[in-house]
């Protein structure tokens, strides 16, 4: 089988090691390439939208000129749609949004739907991509959210137990708020997917395995 060449296109470091270790398994035949620019979480954070373009397009046109990537995967769920839809213009390869086809099978899991996030930015982008998602299917749906901030805080510090028994706490909130399906808004949750689904009996999303789906068919483009 051919080798395929695919960039991660990531602005946290905490989203490369989950990444890397679930495509090593599940994708060993990809030639994976990481291309990393932590800034662009302060400027997500100042809402410096401009430089946030700039600075993922930047990643974008390297993984193109210098690692031959033929398609992209942007990591970033802060990510909105109207700025994948710049990216896609400017981009000579196919882009995906990590955590656009999670929304997709949220939407036709369930309602109530919990989003569970850690990066303060990503809370507005996820509702509105799960929003106009389900708009585009014709379905109603309710949104809950839980905001754990100092979840992201400890895992970059590398508390990762703090970071876990945060997010549970958030889990089990969300729980309790009625949601039906719970999705993992930063691919650095992944790991908690399989304990979630045990604990609450419920379907829960990360953005592993749904961005795979998405990443083969864009090959094929």
């Amino acid at each position: 089988m051919a080798t395929r060449r695919i960039s991660l296109i990531h602005a946290s470091p905490a989203a490369i090691a989950p990444l890397a270790r679930y495509y090593a398994e599940a994708e060993p035949q990809w030639e994976m390439t990481n291309l990393l620019d932590d800034g662009i979480m302060r400027q997500f954070r100042t809402g410096d939208d401009a430089a946030v373009e700039s600075g993922l397009l930047s990643l974008v046109d390297r993984a193109c000129s210098r690692y031959h990537a033929e398609a992209a995967l942007i990591t970033c769920s802060a990510a909105s749609l109207g700025l994948m839809r710049k990216l896609s213009a400017a981009a000579p390869v196919p882009l995906v949004k990590i955590d656009a086809p999670m929304a997709e099978a949220a939407v036709r899991s369930a309602s109530p739907i919990g989003a569970l996030v850690t990066f303060p930015p990503t809370l507005a982008p996820t509702c509105a991509l799960l929003n106009e998602v389900a708009l585009s299917a014709g379905r109603a749906i309710s949104i809950r959210t839980e905001l754990r901030e100092e979840a992201l805080q400890a895992l970059l510090q590398g508390d990762s137990a703090a970071h876990d028994r945060l997010l549970t706490e958030g889990a089990r909130a969300l729980h309790s708020a009625g949601a039906g399906v719970i999705v993992l808004a930063q691919v650095s949750m992944a790991h908690m997917r399989e304990p979630f689904e045990r604990e609450f009996g419920i379907p829960v999303f990360s953005s592993l395995e749904t961005s795979r789906k998405a990443l083969r068919e864009a090959l094929t483009r």
